[in-house]
């Protein structure tokens, strides 16, 4: 009996140290849990802090948020709120075999309204000398670039005062400047595009000729397959090419990649604009594909350079969101291009714009067909 008691006397401190030991463990590893949850947020909060930083370089403009207060009405046109396909029993079974991905929506599709502005600085107006639509669709990892032909007829939205009317696209960016400076020009395109074609823009980015040109300048040239009537046409323009161009792959400089991209009238150019536009398209998808191998010092160099030459709609917490969903799959991004009006169903035609007896070469279109064959790509209807 004596034995067991010292016995007992002798265990009891080995268990209590045991339990200290144990609960020691359990504090180390709850300590070591929070000091890396610590490091983590720490992390986050540097790379936040970076990109908030980053982007807080560019000259960002707020539209007010009732934007298409001034559009017409056009009911079925308007982006619906996400909704799920109704099942039948026969689909259902099937239906969930095959996958459990919901259905691509409005919601997996960004718009980016791109303006390239030919004023320069002391210039009291804009005009939007290229205006392209980028959308994004997050769901397909496919980016269809869309170029809004200048010449289109459009009804221009009576904005603020403006008496609205049919005129070319190319004004609508100009009326709007005069009405509210750049935030008036990006509203008033916008509600113009909604009108006409059903886009709904998410975000627009304004960039200058000069702004441009820095940018292509940073990246060493964009190369391009020339035709040899666009290398004559370039070697032509002795204000931005300062060299003898060849025809065949070519690395262009930022004054001639700016020059490329206005070429209208090269020999061979039947509809110029369309010509014009597949140009810009085709400098944008080499452009793609040098943003897709380069590192992250280049990279962080190239955004330093551009950022305080854009002018956009996008805050920091909107290019964060952004780059979130696109980044990861930049690398396997499909690209595709498209004119405005789609589809090959514009036409040309000679038109009295102003009702004064003179006639303006612009491009037709229906309306109600455009927003359907538009809108099937940018919000996703009828897929």
């Amino acid at each position: 009996m004596g034995y067991h008691g010292r016995f007992a006397q002798r265990k009891q401190p080995e268990n209590r140290r045991s339990r200290e030991k144990a609960g020691n463990g359990t504090k180390v590893l709850l300590i070591v849990l929070a000091v890396l949850l610590v490091l983590i947020l720490a992390g986050l909060g540097v790379v936040y802090w970076f990109i908030q930083n980053k982007f807080s370089k560019m000259n960002i403009v707020t539209l007010p948020e009732d934007t298409y207060a001034y559009t017409q009405a056009t009911g079925e046109f308007t982006r619906p709120p996400e909704t799920q396909p109704v099942q039948t029993e026969e689909t259902t079974a099937e239906t969930t075999l095959e996958t459990t991905r919901p259905p691509m929506s409005a919601e997996d599709i960004v718009n980016i309204l791109v303006v390239g502005q030919a004023a320069r600085d002391g210039e009291s107006g804009k005009m939007a000398d290229t205006t392209m639509l980028v959308s994004i669709n997050t769901y397909t990892e496919e980016v269809t670039v869309f170029s809004i032909l200048r010449d289109s007829l459009v009804n221009l939205p009576a904005y603020k005062g403006l008496k609205g009317g049919k005129n070319k696209f190319t004004m609508c960016y100009a009326l709007g400047y005069q009405q509210n400076g750049t935030a008036g020009a990006m509203e008033m395109t916008n509600i113009c595009l909604k009108d006409n074609f059903g886009i709904e823009v998410d975000y627009n980015v304004e960039v200058s000729f000069d702004g441009f040109i820095r940018m292509i300048d940073y990246l060493n040239g964009v190369e391009l397959e020339l035709t040899e009537a666009e290398a004559n046409y370039l070697n032509k323009d002795t204000l931005y090419v300062q060299r003898t161009i060849e025809p065949g792959v070519q690395v262009l400089q930022g004054m001639e990649a700016l020059s490329y991209a206005r070429m209208r009238k090269a020999a061979g150019d039947g509809e110029s604009d369309i010509k014009r536009t597949a140009r810009q398209r085709k400098l944008v998808a080499s452009l793609l594909e040098k943003f897709r191998y380069m590192s992250l010092s280049e990279l962080n160099g190239w955004i330093d350079e551009l950022l305080p030459m854009v002018t956009t709609t996008m805050t920091p917490s909107d290019v964060t969101k952004l780059a979130a969903k696109i980044l990861p799959m930049v690398r396997n991004l499909k690209m595709q291009g498209e004119t405005i009006p789609v589809g090959k169903t514009g036409w040309g035609e000679m038109y009295d714009i102003y009702g004064d007896g003179n006639l303006h070469s612009v491009m037709l279109f229906v309306s109600s067909q455009q927003k359907q064959l538009i809108r099937a790509i940018t919000e996703a209807e009828g897929n």
